[in-house]
């Protein structure tokens, strides 16, 4: 959990930014001195997208987003919008645009907790106003670079799985050796050892697609659909470890402050965040079927 206060925060759809929204955003981020969040989704709720209309200089906002993670401590939210044509005949489109917090007519409704312990916001837009130098690149390029920035973050989301999996099996297979009260190590049983055995062939499994996928997007080649397939994966097989790891170990990891049941939580939570799992299965069909993008 503290690897992120290590290597610091990532500049997620600030990586482009460039002029004011740079220096008044990006730089402080990254030196540590703000805290963005990623405002993405509109709860199930919503009638519509949020909206953007221009005056002047300025884009009035308003909508709903649900499920701001860190968004209740963040200086500033990448809000992902729709911007109406103005009157002029100014192009519309979707756009990436920096919110302030504490902006008049943005109002945190609600703050809570997921059973992985991250921490999250839903925001109300009533109106916003919002000054147009704060787009990211361009009105009408919205989509892309925030469907580039999940893309970033699946692997992410796949990194952090496989590393919890290879912890998980490190952990259980120390456990295993360890002496028994039955006077045999429980890592000698037959039926034991086909357990682990599995738990190790997913984590290598994991860990293998983790770094052709991360090899692929290093290069710049379009890895979109290897990387959800990748996230999907990894996400889905940290838990079955972690399950096993349980089973493994015994009453005690249930106890809460165990590390295993702290993992059981957590890892939960990565089979729906940046994509939820059949969605995913879903696109990887998609991207190969209809858009002939994907590899094996």
């Amino acid at each position: 959990r503290l690897a992120r206060h290590v290597f610091g925060p990532g500049p997620g759809v600030l990586r482009s930014a460039e002029g004011t929204t740079r220096s008044k955003f990006l730089e402080p981020l990254l030196s540590g001195e703000a805290q963005g969040a990623f405002a993405f989704t509109e709860p199930g709720d919503a009638l519509r997208p949020t909206w953007a209309v221009r005056d002047g200089d300025d884009l009035l906002v308003t909508g709903r987003k649900a499920y701001v993670s860190g968004g209740a401590t963040a200086n500033f939210y990448s809000a992902f919008v729709t911007v109406e044509d103005g009157p002029a005949g100014d192009g519309g489109g979707t756009a990436m645009l920096v919110i302030e917090a504490g902006t008049p007519g943005v109002t945190i409704d609600r703050s809570f907790v997921s059973m992985d312990g991250g921490g999250h916001v839903s925001l109300t837009l009533d109106g916003a106003r919002v000054p147009v130098a704060n787009v990211i690149g361009a009105i009408g390029e919205g989509l892309p670079r925030a469907l580039g920035n999940i893309t970033d973050m699946r692997l992410l989301v796949a990194a952090e799985a496989t590393g919890l999996a290879i912890w998980t099996t490190n952990f259980v297979t120390e456990h295993l050796r360890a002496p028994h009260r039955s006077g045999t190590p429980l890592g000698e049983h037959e039926g034991v050892r086909l357990r682990y055995g599995e738990m190790r062939i997913e984590t290598y499994a994991a860990r293998s697609m983790l770094y052709r996928s991360a090899r692929l997007r290093e290069s710049g080649d379009d890895a979109i659909n290897e990387i959800a397939a990748t996230k999907l994966f990894a996400a889905e097989a940290v838990g079955r470890v972690v399950d096993t790891a349980i089973q493994l170990v015994g009453g005690q990891a249930l106890i809460v402050g165990h590390p295993l049941e702290q993992l059981y939580r957590r890892v939960r939570a990565l089979r729906l965040g940046e994509g939820a799992s059949d969605l995913l299965r879903i696109n990887v069909a998609r991207g190969i079927l209809e858009f002939k993008v994907g590899r094996l």
